[in-house]
């Protein structure tokens, strides 16, 4: 069965497609920090430590803003509200 050249080029540009988006998928940056808790402090404040999946970290003890990021200041997460 004689596959005509019209369909040959076409399934190379399909095939072309698929293997660069999938390399592009591949070659992306994860997030490397993950926020674990640690349970809530004496003020009932939720407390979070770092670690990192692809170096060691120091362990910090960190509170949860309102913007949703992580910082070492009691008085600036969200339980100082």
């Amino acid at each position: 069965m004689k596959i005509s050249y019209f369909s040959k080029i076409v399934s190379l540009i399909i095939i072309g497609i698929l293997s660069t988006s999938c390399d592009y998928v591949y070659k992306q940056k994860t997030d490397a920090n993950i926020y674990l808790p640690m349970g809530k402090d004496s003020d009932g404040c939720m407390r979070y430590r770092l670690k990192t999946t692809e170096q060691m970290s120091v362990q910090v003890i960190l509170y949860k803003t309102i913007d949703g990021s992580y910082t070492p200041n009691k008085k600036m997460s969200l339980c100082s509200f």
